[in-house]
């Protein structure tokens, strides 16, 4: 076997003198939707019908519940365009749902950057050392998706407030 200069040791060598500057690039991502994804004989599934911010994770996942729904709703309705209307609408409720998920953890875990102030300090000081005494405070959008928690009882909870 070879030595390799990329093992663990000779790492700590390469690094010794880094330090962070700032972020390289970012990019704006904010959540967009459309308010009812069909209209006129088209039906918008995936980032087409509602792209989430990215760092949530949760655009393929939507994509294929999306095409699940819609399936479902041709295969159970003989007129196409109720059945499409009938998707939007369930659409437009998961989404929500998801979508109010993803504003918390963004105002959790976003919205303590610089500058942010001392309410979004607080938030953290409050809500942190709670999720780390009870992680089922956390609203658990990775396996429940759009299931999980989304009304004030949950956000109360996450945050600590009650």
């Amino acid at each position: 076997m070879s030595s390799c200069r990329s093992q663990p040791e000779h790492l700590r060598e390469w690094f010794a003198g880094a330090a962070a500057i700032r972020p390289l690039a970012s990019f704006d991502a904010p959540d967009s939707w459309a308010e009812h994804s069909y209209r006129e004989g088209v039906v918008l599934i995936g980032d087409a019908a509602a792209a989430s911010d990215p760092c949530f994770g949760c655009g393929l996942s939507l994509t294929l519940r999306d095409v699940r729904v819609l399936r479902d709703r041709i295969s159970g309705i003989k007129d196409y365009a109720e059945a499409a209307h009938a998707y939007a609408a369930e659409h437009d409720l998961y989404y929500s749902r998801l979508h109010r998920i993803h504003g918390w953890f963004r105002e959790l875990w976003f919205g303590a950057g610089a500058g942010a102030g001392a309410d979004a300090e607080a938030l953290l000081a409050r809500a942190l050392p709670r999720i780390a005494e009870d992680p089922t405070r956390i609203a658990d959008f990775i396996a429940l998706g759009p299931e999980a928690p989304s009304d004030e009882t949950a956000r109360r909870r996450m945050f600590g407030e009650d």
